[in-house]
């Protein structure tokens, strides 16, 4: 006589369940576990930097890294954003103000923040088509950066492009170089189904 171990037995009880469960999908239906699943968003953690132009040997010219990047469509998305930029770019009162992200807050070293004040902001992640705005505030130094996090839900696939709405660029108005460089001051975001 053949001896089974209780482990086997699970193994092919589990594999039963889960070729019934395909069978039923198969069929149009859809069990709870796979519509509670369907309906979950995907998580996700994008991590991106602010470089001055001193560190990318490009003085006057700060730069985000990456410029231009892919999140998934249609997900619950966490950004962090690491800035060394110690300078500020006064931005209008709209821009201080947190907006499209979850709870209307972003997190700033560590403090909830709803927004910052207009002359403490060294750049903006703004993409206007989401009405989404996240002041980020000048560094202590570029040895002790600014850490901001802030969660958003991203739309259906496309593409979107972002600006720093603080005029940290060349010119009299500050709205040159790097401002209208991609991959600088502005960029563009593509939200991906696969």
């Amino acid at each position: 006589m053949h001896r089974v171990s209780h482990t086997a037995k699970m193994v092919v009880a589990t594999a039963g369940v889960a070729s019934l469960m395909v069978l039923v999908a198969g069929c149009g239906q859809q069990t709870a576990a796979g519509a509670a699943h369907a309906a979950t968003p995907v998580k996700y953690h994008f991590y991106e930097t602010v470089l001055t132009g001193g560190m990318t040997g490009k003085p006057g010219w700060p730069k985000f890294t990456p410029g231009d990047f892919t999140l998934p469509a249609g997900a619950d998305v966490t950004v962090t954003i690491t800035s060394f930029d110690d300078g500020a770019a006064a931005v209008p009162a709209q821009y201080g103000k947190v907006s499209g992200t979850v709870g209307g807050v972003e997190t700033v070293n560590g403090q909830s923040e709803a927004q910052v004040p207009v002359a403490q902001v060294a750049h903006t992640f703004t993409i206007s088509a989401l009405n989404l705005n996240v002041p980020i505030p000048v560094a202590a130094s570029t040895q002790n950066p600014t850490v901001v996090t802030f969660a958003f839900h991203t739309p259906k696939s496309g593409v979107d492009a972002w600006q720093c709405y603080a005029p940290c660029g060349s010119g009299g108005s500050g709205w040159g170089g790097p401002m209208a460089t991609d991959g600088y001051m502005t960029g563009k975001v593509t939200f991906s189904d696969n």
